[in-house]
């Protein structure tokens, strides 16, 4: 049995409440929107300054970042540059991905691109490498965190500092839940409906999105 069939069914039998309650909570405005979607319309030059100033200043926006002694720290963005730059025709590639049709292939070759960023100065990588890739192949990887993805699915906040690991972590979150939900047609075509009307639902981004928008509307 998957491990999060339960959240599986729960999501899918509540769409329309946890939708309605994610935009309601008005959580998220500002730069955390307007970053993350300037991110997503730069995305296919990968390395781009432009781009990669983007997707920077969301995860700074989004928290990934903390002033001061404690809380998670990000890389210089030179660093963070840098490591992209060996990945750009990997992720052009993965760019072209579908979630329904990932293979063992696919999945090792954004495993390659997961364990190349160099984002976060702080030992934690999950949760900063997922955001990262979420704005760059938002096809195949949505955003993940302690609070919402990771309290939400597993109960708990905790984070084993292992990349190998946490790329076992994401890889199971996204194939385990992620796309049975985004893959269930009803869902799909919803989903579908919402983002074509971004002046009303501007935070639903893509499928994967919608997904992760409806797990944090579920805690709202």
């Amino acid at each position: 049995m998957r491990p999060y069939q339960d959240k599986v069914r729960d999501i899918l039998a509540n769409v329309d409440r946890y939708h309605r309650a994610y935009y309601e909570a008005e959580t998220f405005r500002g730069p955390s929107l307007y970053f993350h979607r300037r991110a997503l319309e730069t995305r296919q030059s990968p390395g781009d300054l432009a781009h990669l100033e983007c997707v920077y200043a969301t995860l700074a926006s989004w928290g990934m970042h903390r002033m001061g002694k404690g809380g998670s720290k990000m890389q210089s963005f030179e660093t963070f540059r840098r490591s992209i730059e060996l990945l750009t025709d990997k992720i052009s590639e993965a760019q072209r991905f579908d979630f329904r049709a990932m293979d063992d292939a696919k999945w090792a070759l954004v495993r390659e691109i997961f364990q190349g960023i160099n984002i976060m100065a702080s030992g934690t990588s999950l949760v900063g490498h997922s955001k990262v890739l979420h704005h760059m192949m938002p096809n195949i990887v949505p955003p993940i965190d302690r609070e919402y993805t990771l309290r939400y699915l597993r109960g708990n906040t905790n984070i084993k500092n292992d990349l190998d690991q946490e790329w076992l972590t994401l890889k199971e979150i996204v194939s385990d839940f992620f796309i049975p939900v985004a893959s269930h047609t009803d869902f799909h075509l919803k989903a579908s409906k919402w983002i074509a009307s971004q002046d009303q639902y501007p935070w639903d981004t893509s499928v994967l999105k919608v997904v992760d928008n409806l797990l944090i509307g579920s805690k709202k």
